[in-house]
């Protein structure tokens, strides 16, 4: 009994003894190193998870409808644990024998037996159903995460004006880049805990702030009158081989453009496949050119507009002109004699043009040419705009303003030129260019983007009388005329123009050949400018521009079903 006794007690002192113990290390775990271990465990429990904004689509017109040309696609990036790779030759056949993978087969079998590396990517954008198909293979160490890209339907639609989006999710380029941050919209986070087997706790300290999701845009481009524009500029950049060729189409009275494009252009699907970026530029926003004789019509504006010279005037046309010292001609250097203004456009007279800047004198024909805004940005809503250059009429020689009379020595932008021309076209406003009409948020809530009011340069009846003599070059000069379209009124003037030596002063043997006009003439509803740069096999823009110019302000007039204001002439042709 003793015995038992004795036994009892030393396992009763025992177990109190290990229970002490137990309670001391509870106590050292709570009190004195309690703060420490509750911060750990916060730690291991705290969690901030993020939720990815939905980049906003960018939506072009079609006719009357809307269609994406810039969108998201979803799908699926697989990877790899090369760790579960027993045999990475088998596993690239049984992957191949399901779906294509663009990784070269000794690419794969390289990354596939990294036997200490738990990751490798080996293919982007899967789509739902071949990851589907891999999965039911059951394939060991494959495996799928879910992905976002952008994705340009169109392909090479419009690309120097919609630019792309980059690796790292931002926009590059054109409007993908000046709208960037409407287009992003703003991350969601939560912020809480989770358990232990990570599902997250909604409740308690926990906070989430919803992702904004980026809002749409809506483009003043068609896609009808886009692609025919680009179709008209590929074909004549391979018909002259020409280094280059653009075109704007925009509304003369309000800015809108409706259309804008150059090549050599890209697909923004594929654009890490460009070799020279230079072609992620926009020319005809960001490139200066000597325009030529497409500034005559700015020149004769400005001397009506100040009355200067008037519609009856005339002067002696003496082929060449000595001036300070160098010699400038008509394009075949031949003298007209006595011959009214009209013939300065009719015929694209340098000398003309010339007499008209000294009728108007050298201060006020630098005045106007500021005034049609040919030396400051557009505030077009594409990034990377340049300023065209003034400069040579800050000098007191008369030659830099003989030259800048018809379009030599200055430059300017695409833009910069088609917004000044507007103002002959709309009755004598200058109108600011625009791309984005309409910003949509999430909830499809719609924000017109806001204009500057335009701003008077030349009076109306100057307007409508270099639009009268515009229609008379179309009329009866313009390829003899040929470059008339049956039931319309359309004023037009060609340019060509020297391109100034890069490696020297003066001009190189190249030219740059330009075309505008706007249509129906006295209630313009589009203004076409066309330009190709160093053609081939072809001297002057009128043999180059009038028949692509042609085609298409007639394909405007039919897509738009533009009623003929001189319906007479298609009665004329009616058996």
């Amino acid at each position: 009994m003793n015995a038992f006794l004795k036994r009892t007690t030393h396992l009763t002192l025992f177990v109190g003894g290990l229970l002490l113990v137990v309670l001391l290390r509870i106590g050292w775990l709570q009190v004195v190193r309690g703060a420490e271990y509750r911060e750990q465990a916060s730690r291991q429990q705290a969690v901030s998870e993020k939720f990815e904004a939905h980049r906003g689509e960018i939506l072009a017109h079609e006719k009357d409808a809307l269609v994406p040309v810039a969108t998201t696609k979803e799908g699926w990036l697989m990877h790899i644990n090369p760790k579960l790779i027993e045999d990475p030759v088998k596993l690239y056949e049984d992957l191949s024998r399901i779906a294509s993978t663009t990784m070269p087969r000794d690419e794969f079998i390289e990354r596939a037996s990294k036997s200490d590396d738990p990751y490798e990517i080996i293919e982007h954008r899967i789509s739902p159903s071949v990851k589907r198909a891999i999965e039911s293979a059951k394939l060991t160490g494959i495996a799928f995460s879910p992905e976002r890209w952008r994705f340009y339907p169109a392909a090479d639609f419009a690309s120097q004006v919609i630019g792309f989006v980059g690796a790292d999710g931002t926009g590059q380029y054109g409007l993908e880049r000046f709208y960037n941050e409407d287009l992003f919209g703003r991350d969601g986070v939560f912020v809480g805990e989770k358990t232990s087997s990570g599902k997250l706790l909604w409740f308690g300290n926990a906070s989430l702030t919803p992702a904004e999701h980026g809002a749409s845009l809506v483009a003043t481009l068609d896609t009808g009158v886009q692609t025919n524009l680009e179709s008209v500029l590929k074909d004549l950049q391979t018909q002259y081989h020409a280094s280059s060729a653009g075109g704007i189409i925009m509304n003369p009275k309000t800015g809108r453009i409706i259309a804008m494009a150059s090549v050599p252009s890209f697909d923004p699907n594929i654009y890490s496949g460009v070799e020279d970026i230079a072609v992620f530029k926009n020319p005809l926003v960001e490139d200066l050119f000597e325009m030529g004789s497409v500034v005559k019509p700015l020149t004769l504006a400005a001397a009506l507009d100040a009355e200067a010279v008037t519609l009856k005037t005339t002067y002696k046309d003496t082929g060449t002109r000595t001036i300070d010292g160098r010699t400038i001609a008509n394009f075949d250097g031949k003298a007209r004699g006595v011959v009214p203004i009209q013939e300065i456009l009719s015929q694209s007279l340098n000398i003309g043009t010339v007499f008209v800047m000294e009728q108007l004198g050298k201060d006020r024909f630098r005045d106007y040419m500021y005034k049609f805004g040919l030396s400051e940005k557009t505030g077009i809503d594409v990034p990377g705009e340049a300023t065209g250059k003034l400069n040579n009429l800050d000098s007191s020689r008369l030659i830099e303003f003989a030259t800048a009379s018809f379009g030599q020595g200055i430059s300017m932008t695409g833009v910069e030129l088609v917004r000044a021309l507007s103002s002959i076209a709309n009755g004598g406003f200058l109108v600011d260019p625009y791309l984005i009409e309409e910003v949509r948020d999430e909830q499809g809530s719609k924000v017109e983007k806001k204009r500057s009011e335009p701003r008077r340069v030349l009076k109306e009846e100057t307007s409508k009388m270099v639009t009268r003599m515009l229609v008379e070059v179309v009329d009866l000069k313009l390829a003899n005329g040929k470059g008339k379209i049956p039931g319309y009124s359309v004023a037009a003037k060609t340019g060509t123009a020297q391109i100034a030596s890069k490696n020297s002063r003066g001009y190189s043997g190249e030219f740059m050949h330009t075309f505008f006009g706007y249509g129906p003439a006295y209630d313009p509803q589009f203004l076409v400018f066309l330009y190709i740069e160093r053609p081939q096999g072809i001297r002057y823009a009128s043999e180059s521009l009038t028949q692509p110019f042609r085609a298409t302000m007639k394909h405007l007039f039919s897509y738009f079903e533009i009623i003929p204001d001189r319906p007479h002439e298609l009665e004329a042709k009616t058996p």
